[in-house]
């Protein structure tokens, strides 16, 4: 079963661990695609203003900004996989709470499945990207969680094009269990392979590190993690808000389900050219990084102005290309700052500080909604912050370039 599924998952400088873990994502994130995309439209029936649609999201974020520094250390402790499987066993609560929600309308449901959706998306990502980084080439890195990024969301899409159909004749819940299924496949296929003794040795870890002692750790970082640290905060703010509330808001000016999905699909379309952005960025460096939170900001402008739905589905498509640009190239640069046996740690924080973000963004945005009746101050502060990330970066790449200078005539 897992060599005819890999047959169609091929890539230059990837392992065949890389591979399994690709091929049981993607068909999990084949489950949700069918209706991922009107996931704010549902919890947004569960609430009276955007504040609270916010506050719903948010408990997913919450989940994941509490339980990732703890995923984290457990992953510089035991096998990656241990935590795919764990976090693949919750999503099927998540789906039967998704469902139970639907049927009584009972948004208690909601915060258990968003709550569940957190932790269990927590442990699957560190576990993949723990293994990632510690089974892959580190100057490659960029190019693998592209490789990753391009199939897995190929499926994602695919998925949420059938929801077109799909949802005219299915209720949103019972397209939001579909996950339980496929997530039983995904299981079944990094279970087997387990089995079969494939899976590379952990690294040991040097020294135990509890809770407390891995944000004292934090605070040693160096400059340039911390400005990965930076970036990762503004950018989930700001992908949150985008994916968030501008679904939200077309759905009330008439919007259908079909042009709702498609805006889901052109943010996510980009994520397909993972792999070629990612050996760009391998090729490149963060050098160009500066270049893309330029346009960034300038788009989210755009945005700020409105326009007609073809003009915002153009224009997410547009900034999710610099999402996943950036995407990939902060996975390299975390990986070549940090030390391998606290690759797990280390993500762990990254991510609970992007998930801080994604639940601040949503909450800060909806509250300035709700008071302003405008999303325009929300999106021209974020392109504010774009700006000067730009120019952070632009200093960034210009000092990595000299490094690379030095070493050379020193070479000489």
């Amino acid at each position: 079963m897992i060599e005819s599924l890999l047959e169609n998952f091929r890539g230059k400088d990837i392992t065949r661990g890389t591979k399994v873990l690709t091929a049981a994502t993607a068909v999990r994130w084949a489950g949700w695609g069918f209706a991922e995309n009107l996931v704010p439209i549902f919890l947004f029936s569960f609430s009276a203003s955007y504040a609270e649609a916010g506050l719903l999201k948010s408990s997913y974020d919450i989940a994941m900004i509490l339980s990732l520094p703890i995923i984290g250390i457990f992953a510089d402790r035991i096998r990656p996989t241990t935590l795919i499987l764990l976090g693949l066993a919750l999503y099927v609560i998540v789906g039967t709470s998704y469902l139970l929600a639907g049927i009584t309308g009972i948004a208690l449901f909601v915060i258990i499945a968003r709550l569940f959706n957190g932790v269990g998306f927590g442990l699957d990502a560190i576990g993949r990207e723990t293994y990632f980084r510690r089974h892959n080439r580190p100057e490659k890195l960029a190019t693998v969680f592209g490789y990753f990024d391009s199939v897995a969301i190929f499926w994602w899409i695919a998925s949420a094009l059938i929801g077109i159909f799909l949802v005219k004749h299915f209720a949103l819940h019972w397209l939001l269990f579909m996950i339980v299924p496929t997530v039983m496949i995904s299981f079944s296929i990094i279970w087997a392979w387990r089995k079969n003794g494939e899976e590379s040795a952990n690294l040991v870890v040097d020294k135990k590190i509890n809770y407390r002692d891995l944000f004292k750790e934090l605070g040693m970082w160096n400059y340039k993690l911390k400005l990965i640290l930076l970036l990762n905060l503004i950018l989930s703010a700001s992908w949150s808000i985008i994916i968030f509330f501008l679904p939200i808001e077309m759905f009330i000016e008439g919007a259908s389900y079909t042009t709702i999905i498609l805006f889901g699909v052109a943010t996510m379309l980009p994520v397909m050219f993972g792999m070629f952005l990612g050996r760009i960025f391998d090729w490149k460096g963060p050098r160009i990084f500066a270049y893309g939170l330029l346009l960034y900001g300038m788009l989210l402008i755009l945005i700020g102005f409105g326009g007609s739905y073809v003009f915002l589905i153009v224009t997410a498509f547009l900034i999710g290309i610099i999402q996943e640009f950036v995407a990939v190239g902060r996975e390299e640069l975390v990986t070549m700052n940090s030390r391998p046996e606290h690759f797990g740690r280390v993500g762990g924080l990254m991510r609970s500080i992007m998930n801080i973000g994604a639940m601040m963004g949503p909450l800060i945005a909806g509250i300035t909604i709700d008071a302003t009746g405008s999303m325009r101050i929300v999106f021209m502060g974020l392109a504010g912050c774009m700006l000067l990330l730009a120019f952070a970066f632009s200093v960034f790449g210009r000092a990595k370039h000299l490094q690379k200078t030095k070493a050379v005539v020193a070479g000489i």
